[in-house]
């Protein structure tokens, strides 16, 4: 199946034809370089890696245009750290691909999203916050690091 896409933006016009993936990326290189200022190109780059990150953790994660991006696998049987850094993986990204106001998320979402005990994911989140994977926001909320990212794309990559 094949995409296309039409963009014009003032005397610029560029068209766009092929696979998905493809087109996709012709697209992201076209705004980068023609409207540096416009908020997705700037959004995407400003985050290392996001096309990484998304392909690595294919296996535990699904997207949804209504949705965004959705855990798709038992956070439970995955070590707690890995499992708390996935979780805070797609409430960022999902925050860059315009689906959620914020990236950040409470201990006690994160608890119930893992299935474990609060204390139990209130311990993780000190230790990640002290390796600096993840950083304390407002009043007890969290949010993935870049640092966090790359360890995750790591993890995943041994998986």
């Amino acid at each position: 199946m094949q995409l296309k896409i039409s963009i014009t933006y003032g005397d610029l016009r560029a068209d766009f034809e092929g696979d998905p993936a493809d087109v996709y990326q012709s697209v992201i290189k076209f705004l980068e370089k023609n409207i540096p200022t416009y908020s997705l190109a700037s959004r995407l780059r400003s985050s290392a890696g996001v096309e990484e990150v998304l392909d690595k953790i294919k296996d535990w994660v699904s997207y949804d245009s209504s949705h965004g991006i959705y855990l798709r696998t038992d956070l439970s049987r995955l070590p707690t750290a890995e499992a708390l850094l996935l979780y805070a993986s797609t409430r960022y990204l999902n925050k860059l691909l315009g689906h959620s106001e914020s990236g950040e998320f409470l201990a006690s979402e994160a608890a119930s999203a893992l299935g474990k005990p609060e204390k139990t994911v209130s311990g993780r989140l000190s230790e990640l916050v002290q390796k600096s994977l993840l950083k304390r926001v407002g009043r007890g909320g969290y949010i993935i690091t870049p640092y966090g990212l790359d360890y995750l794309v790591e993890f995943s990559s041994k998986r």
